[in-house]
């Protein structure tokens, strides 16, 4: 068994957050490919990185069509 597929340590099934894993990255739960720990610092940075332009970009096209 994976030592990360402790249910205790996967948010909505999804989300890998386990604070005592120092890894930034572990195997994903069903399937191939990876996820992020959540609960290192690294990992929220990258969170951060691939999230947040994305939605600035909606927030600024709201402000301008709200401006128009």
């Amino acid at each position: 068994m994976n030592k990360n597929n402790d249910s205790k340590h996967w948010k909505l099934g999804i989300f890998y957050y386990n604070p005592d894993d120092p890894s930034e990255s572990v195997e994903r739960r069903n399937g191939m490919g990876s996820t992020i720990n959540f609960a290192s610092k690294t990992g929220r940075l990258i969170f951060a990185f691939i999230f947040i332009p994305p939605i600035m970009i909606v927030l600024v096209f709201i402000i301008v069509m709200l401006l128009k």
